[in-house]
């Protein structure tokens, strides 16, 4: 009878654990989308790139993805992570050398990054399971 008890409460610990990791990911993939998103509009809307608004906006960017990156690291493939990673680091240079049309280009493939992950790593059953 313990043991039948111990095999359900550790079922159910990691069945939590499971699901913090799933919030916790949809929540920063969440965050990115909106903070990649908004750095999209700025940019679209401006002519000179190379502004203290959009600089602002890529170094928070930036900030915020160095924060988060290991500990995503942990359940996402790595490589895939460091794609996110190296397209904010080409849109600082585009933006830096004020190259809208190469900027933008960026800018939209960390948005499909950012999204695409949103998708794959949505909480459902299967991801809890």
């Amino acid at each position: 009878m313990k043991k039948i008890i111990s095999v359900i409460v550790l079922t159910l610990i990691l069945i939590a654990g499971v699901i913090i990791e799933q919030v916790y990911l949809e929540k920063t993939i969440a965050t990115l989308n909106e903070k990649v998103i908004f750095l999209d509009n700025l940019i679209t809307n401006a002519e000179d790139i190379n502004n203290t608004e959009i600089i602002t906006a890529v170094y928070d960017l930036d900030e915020f993805w160095s924060k988060n990156e290991k500990i995503m690291g942990l359940a996402i493939n790595h490589n895939e992570i460091i794609k996110i990673g190296e397209q904010i680091k080409k849109i600082e240079v585009y933006i830096k050398s004020n190259n809208k049309i190469d900027c933008e280009y960026e800018l939209k493939t960390l948005v499909y990054y950012a999204e695409s992950y949103n998708l794959i790593y949505a909480i459902t059953a299967g991801n809890v399971l």
